[in-house]
């Protein structure tokens, strides 16, 4: 079973930096934060690194689809040079879909399994 790192455990709207190189989230880590990329770029690897599979620049969110269609990341996210982002307890996000219409919540899990 895979333990997370102490770093995963984010608050709202804190700000980190990652380094090149460094590593955001690996494959099953649980999805406890979602993360809004203010400069640089994550690269998204498959499971074994073989693959790159999404390039998530400035302004774009990373985590959102891993935690709601599976809970935890599917992948591998690594910093690619200095990258500045700001992370969001996704507990807050999922509270909030808690309390959508079942329409709505039928449209998301939809989406997700795709």
């Amino acid at each position: 079973m895979y333990t997370a790192p102490g770093r995963s455990l984010f608050c709202n709207g804190e700000s980190l930096e990652l380094i090149h190189s460094e590593v955001l989230f690996v494959k099953d880590m649980p999805v406890s934060s979602i993360f809004l990329v203010v400069s640089g770029v994550v690269l998204v690897f498959s499971d074994d690194g073989s693959e790159l599979r999404r390039c998530v620049g400035p302004q774009q969110i990373i985590g959102i689809y891993d935690a709601l269609s599976c809970g935890a990341w599917r992948g591998v996210g690594i910093a690619q040079g200095r990258v500045e982002l700001v992370a969001f307890n996704f507990t807050n996000l999922q509270r909030a879909l808690d309390d959508i219409p079942k329409e709505h919540r039928v449209l998301l899990d939809d989406l997700c399994a795709v």
